[in-house]
């Protein structure tokens, strides 16, 4: 059997959707480095989903909350 897809979004779609969202985060002070932009640049190619790309972008914002957070107490 054959299953639907779970994002019936056309590429179109998808490339609106991601250009709303990026402009949304430049507005709240986002700026893009090379590396976000290599994730942004691997869902668009469709490599990795963008749950897989807000868990990395999750896990490098912990990550450098950790480094400030030590950076703080020394």
């Amino acid at each position: 059997m054959a299953r639907t897809p779970k994002d019936t979004r056309t590429p179109a779609e998808k490339a609106s959707d991601t250009r709303n969202i990026i402009a949304s985060w430049m507005h709240e002070g986002y700026v893009p480095t090379p590396e976000a932009e290599a994730v942004h640049a691997q869902v668009a190619r469709g490599e990795i989903t963008s749950e897989e790309a807000i868990a990395i972008f999750r896990e490098r914002a912990l990550e450098l909350d950790r480094k400030l957070s030590q950076a703080k107490s020394k």
